[in-house]
């Protein structure tokens, strides 16, 4: 096949077969650049005329026009039929395959994102785009251009910072920084870069010259990000992200074993031995010497798969922890095991990261979390050899310690001097959990001599030396010498459902104040039968919590026995009615609504802490979701399951998954009556429609809204209506959920429910935006941010502050919009929204485009695209494409502004965003007229009309007859179009939009 190679990034050049073309002169290359940026769309021949002549079109311009046509053809005729020049209705084509010519491909690589398609899109580049050409287009289509590199190369320096070294990034970006101090992204690159590379006082000279540079040019003082930047620069340096245990300061022995690992390099080793033998200590120490090496984290998982009490992790739970921890908005995590771990790959490729899978049951659990990075190294440990990992992973078989060894890491953790521990070690088998165990009781009793603990040990060994015996006999030993009352302590502890604790929790356990707790858990710690994992969070290893789980209470004297029954139920109920309590304090605290009926209340707890101290509940609820979640799997009581299902209710909804969510609270609902039936039903109505399920959640909340009004509960009343309006908003249309969300804003009046008064009226605010009451809007928005800031909701004030900028922008106000934007933005971050920041960028790029500061808004549009996409959130996606789009079409880059509209009305079609789809098309009918394709554009602004009617959006329905006033104007139709015009401008006058300056331009050129 002929290889045809049209290229624009640089001196405008045909190649075919590796042979140079010639395209005759200049003007004459202009009209094929004219054509090729909108290689297979049809380009009007006013356009073309515009493009290649400006202002200044000769006489006879279309015969001017006609002639550089024909010639080109002949040109291409050398292409063999790879290349043509179509007429189409008022213009031409260039029908060329997309991937010939160099800009688009350049687009869909940019557009791909990973490091290689990056770098192959940087390479297209020999120079400035149109380097040989001139004009006013061809000026301002290489600026743009120029900027779209500038971009594409800084998304290549993060992945390139992501996947390594950064010398070569400091090479390229030195001379473009030179060449665009101002562009604050790039710099800010540049500096990480020199800091990544240890030259940190470089990086601050650096930081140093673009601050003067803004100063001195610009009379601004650094963004946000070079001021995070620099903070970071003054900061001691910090390792890279880290979840690892802490190294074991007594480790020993295994030097065959460590050189074989560290000699590995990438890929999966599988460690396997028995238990109590050091799997997890030589894999986690082995890890922390092979920091450096793996410079993008490194990353600890329990899979548990053999935690007494517990059931082996899901892969697919593993997965969503691994890539929520790594920013994926944790609710828009996609369902099942595969698309997790395909997700999980991917966000891998390219990165040098150290994995510790800790405890597995077997391979099935294991290889959905597999990387396929080839620069990753994976450490497994489990009981079992998993023979069914794939055939490039390395078993390694972990032995217990050889006698020496064994012998010296007992020296080393006992109190020195110590007797030749020789025959003591060999009672305990080797095992280093054992030798430890051992080590520390010695350490407790300092009077002892080595003989006389191993007289002790010998007289529960006996003559036994099978590996669980041994092991036994080193717990019951450590557990005898345990005072009565922390025996039992331990006993408890080891009931724990989850597997972690902290004091609070363990006091409600055994009924002991919160300072008796602290003490005995320090004292089990300093036995080495706990491990603390962060500050007062303490686990047990599986072993200590199987064996302490079985244990009865003892006479002094006497040896341990397994528990035939459970002596101490009771604790078990003290701990989950200290959870239901604790959980329902802190959901309160973060919910918008307030929840109905009474709160649930401990009905044994003498001691404990309902809730602990100077804890923010969001961090609380995060921190305990997993024993939140197995002491719900723990009980089968209806009223515990309802109480603490309703605890979770805010985490569940802001942190998902959804999927989990749902079944929760059905679940939930099913067990409850009265009042927390109606709540639950509320709680599940709110997540349905967050996963797009309106008619569910209209009718979960129809059926809440019933129960509650049976019970005479006017609050809860006014909560099932708020629910209900919000699902009945894009179910039915905002006209149709305006009188619900109003009777919920009287009722939340009348009962002096202020944080209900204020989501309310967000809510009526939202709905009287989208009708195009931007005014009405306004001021709702005004009350509920007073309301927010007096009762000190961040979050809340932040959301109101980004709606309100939006208005705004409505109104022309786009400095105002900017202001509040601003806040809002900064509010976010500081918050940790990552959403809202997101979706507040989308904001201030449009703010950005209504100053006519395009590469403000592109940029700003871009970074939000991205962010939206790692959220996974659709809706966020489709609005930056729309916005960016817009301000792509107003920059004059028709072909970057059909890509993104093409794309944001695809996703709003998917996700029947109504609205969406209604701007989106607008916007894409005033594309299609700019490009000549009259037929499409009134297509299109019909649609929009049609879905405007539909939705109650006298504002579309204004942009709709707009376009179809311009079309007409377009073909010659002057009185038809003007008329339509004035109708256009009337509505958008009604309703103070800010196009309507634009439509009285329009106008007054007509007339």
């Amino acid at each position: 096949m002929t290889d045809v190679r049209l290229r624009l990034l640089g001196p405008v050049e045909l190649h075919v077969d590796g042979r140079d073309v010639p395209l005759g002169p200049a003007r004459q290359r202009t009209v094929l650049a004219a054509l090729a940026v909108d290689a297979g769309r049809p380009v009007q021949i006013d356009t073309l005329v515009d493009r290649v002549w400006g202002f200044t079109p000769p006489d006879h311009v279309r015969g001017v026009v006609y002639s550089y046509v024909n010639r080109l053809r002949r040109a291409l005729r050398a292409a063999r039929g790879r290349v043509a020049l179509a007429r189409r209705s008022g213009g031409y084509a260039l029908e060329i395959d997309p991937s010939c010519v160099d800009l688009l491909l350049f687009d869909r690589l940019a557009r791909g994102g990973s490091l290689e398609e990056l770098d192959a899109a940087l390479a297209l580049w020999r120079g400035p785009a149109l380097a040989d050409l001139s004009g006013e287009w061809v000026s301002r289509t290489r600026d743009v251009l120029a900027q779209r590199r500038l971009d594409t190369t800084a998304d290549w320096a993060r992945a390139q910072l992501a996947a390594g070294p950064a010398e070569v990034v400091i090479d390229v970006l030195r001379p473009l920084v030179e060449e665009h101090p101002l562009v604050e992204p790039l710099a800010a690159l540049f500096i990480e870069a020199l800091h990544r590379q240890g030259r940190s006082a470089e990086a601050l000279d650096r930081w140093a010259a673009v601050r003067r540079h803004l100063v001195a040019e610009l009379g601004a003082e650094p963004g946000p990000q070079l001021r995070a930047l620099h903070q970071a620069l003054l900061r001691p340096a910090t390792s890279a992200p880290n979840s690892l245990p802490a190294d074991t300061p007594a480790f020993t022995g295994r030097h065959r074993e460590i050189a074989r690992l560290l000699r590995a390099g990438p890929g999966v080793q599988a460690i396997a031995g028995m238990p109590g033998v050091g799997k997890t200590a030589l894999a986690v120490h082995v890890a922390h010497r092979l920091r450096d090496a793996f410079p993008d984290g490194q990353v600890f998982v329990n899979l548990h798969g053999h935690t007494a009490g517990r059931d082996a992790a899901d892969p697919a739970d593993v997965l969503a922890t691994l890539l929520t921890a790594d920013g994926l908005d944790p609710r828009r995590l996609p369902s099942g095991v595969e698309a997790r771990s395909a997700l999980w790959r991917s966000r891998l490729a390219g990165r040098r990261a150290l994995i510790v899978l800790d405890n597995a049951v077997d391979s099935a659990q294991v290889a959905p979390l597999l990387p396929a990075a080839a620069g990753c190294l994976v450490l497994v440990t489990s009981r079992r050899f998993l023979g069914d990992l794939p055939a490039d992973a390395v078993p390694v078989s972990l032995d217990v310690l050889a006698a020496d060894e064994a012998g010296a890491m007992f020296r080393r953790l006992a109190p020195a001097p110590a007797d030749d521990p020789t025959e003591l070690v060999a009672a305990c088998g080797h095992l280093p959990l054992a030798v430890a165990l051992l080590a520390r009781l010695l350490r407790r009793h300092p009077g002892w001599t080595v003989a006389d603990l191993l007289r002790e040990t010998r007289e529960r060994l006996l003559d036994v030396t099978a590996e669980h015996a041994s092991i036994a006999a080193a717990f019951d030993l450590s557990y005898r010498h345990l005072p009565a009352t922390r025996q039992r302590f331990f006993r408890l502890l080891a009931r724990h459902p989850g597997t972690e604790l902290e004091p609070h929790a363990a006091a409600a356990l055994a009924g002991v104040p919160v300072a008796s707790a602290v003490t005995e858990l320090d004292a089990l710690h300093a036995d080495n039968l706990l491990t603390e994992v962060g500050r007062r969070r303490y686990t047990m290893h599986d072993l200590i919590r199987s064996y302490g789980s079985g244990r009865l209470p003892t006479s002094s004297g006497q040896a341990p026995t397994r528990a035939p029954s459970d002596p101490d139920g009771a604790a078990t109920a003290r701990l989950l009615d200290f959870y239901a309590a604790t959980a329902a304090t802190a959901n309160a605290r973060l919910a918008r609504l307030t929840r109905p009926g009474p709160r649930p209340l401990p009905q044994e707890i003498e001691h404990a802490e309902i809730e602990p101290a100077g804890i923010e509940p969001l961090a609380w609820l995060r921190t305990e979701r997993a024993n939140l979640l197995a002491c719900l799997a723990a009980t089968g009581e209806p009223a515990r399951i309802v109480a603490l299902t309703a605890g979770m209710a805010e985490l569940l909804r802001r942190d998902g998954p959804w999927s989990v969510a749902l079944t929760r609270h059905a679940d939930a609902a099913g067990h409850a009556t009265g009042v927390e039936r109606a709540n639950a039903l509320v709680d599940l109505a709110t997540v349905r429609r967050l996963t797009g399920d309106y008619p569910g959640a209209a009718r979960d909340a129809r059926e809440a809204l019933a129960g509650y009004r049976s019970l005479g509960n006017r609050l809860g009343a006014a909560n099932a209506l708020t629910v209900l309006a919000k699902a009945l908003s894009r179910a039915a249309g905002y006209t149709e959920s305006m009188p619900v969300i109003a009777q919920a804003l009287d009722v939340y009046r009348s009962l002096g429910d202020r944080p209900g008064e204020a989501g309310a009226l967000v809510e009526l605010a939202i709905a009287r935006g989208m009708t195009s009451d931007f005014r009405g809007a306004q001021d709702l928005l005004s009350q509920a941010l007073g309301h927010y800031r007096s009762l000190g909701d961040r979050p809340g004030e932040a959301y109101a502050l980004r709606l309100l900028g939006i208005t705004r922008g409505r109104f022309g106000d786009f400095a105002g919009a900017r202001e509040l934007l601003t806040d809002a933005l900064d509010l976010y971050r500081r918050l940790g929204g990552r959403l809202g920041e997101a979706l507040t960028l989308n904001d201030l790029g449009r703010a950005a485009a209504g100053f006519g500061d395009y590469p403000s808004a592109v940029s700003s549009l871009r970074a939000a695209l991205r962010s939206h996409r790692r959220l996974d959130h659709p809706v966020g996606q489709s609005t930056a494409l729309h916005y960016l789009g817009a301000a792509l079409r107003r920059s004059g880059d028709l072909a970057g502004a059909s890509t993104a509209l093409q794309e944001a009305l695809a996703l709003d079609r998917e996700i029947h965003n109504r609205s969406g789809e209604a701007m989106v098309l607008n916007e894409l009918g005033a594309l299609h007229r700019l490009t000549g394709d009259v037929e499409r554009a009134l297509t299109a602004h019909r649609e929009a009309l049609a879905l405007a009617d539909q939705v109650s959006s006298p504002f579309d329905r204004a942009l709709s007859l707009a376009g179809f006033g311009r079309c007409a104007v377009a073909r010659g139709r002057r009185r038809e179009g003007a008329a339509q015009l004035r109708t256009a401008l009337g509505i958008l006058r009604r309703i103070d939009a800010a196009e309507a300056t634009e439509v009285a331009a329009d106008l007054a050129a007509l007339s």
